[in-house]
């Protein structure tokens, strides 16, 4: 009879050891599940963030594109108007001009 208490009191000690593993093993399980739906929603974020970065770069080529041709058309616009200023000098001259040869004539 002593010999089964020893070997009952043997196999109580692991079965509690075994409990206490198991316990520290489901913790650690809990642990790593947390971890695993933190990390999931980091790569959601992350691909949210990429999208949102894929959209910012489109959007600012865009608008360096829309910038160059501000630029070519406020050049034209200079070209036009140094034009219209040549025009009208060149219109006035030809009054002037004009009204000096009738006057000899």
């Amino acid at each position: 009879m002593s010999v089964t208490l020893i070997v009952l009191l043997s196999t109580t000690k692991m079965l509690t050891i075994q409990s206490q593993l198991l316990t520290e093993l489901s913790a650690a399980l809990t642990v790593l599940l947390s971890t695993t739906k933190m990390l999931t929603i980091q790569s959601q974020l992350l691909t949210e963030l990429s999208a949102a970065l894929t959209v910012l770069l489109s959007t600012t080529k865009m608008l360096t594109i829309q910038s160059q041709l501000l630029t070519e058309l406020s050049a034209a616009l200079t070209v036009l108007l140094s034009t219209t200023k040549m025009l009208t000098i060149q219109s006035h001259f030809t009054d002037n001009f004009s009204g000096l040869l009738l006057s000899f004539l």
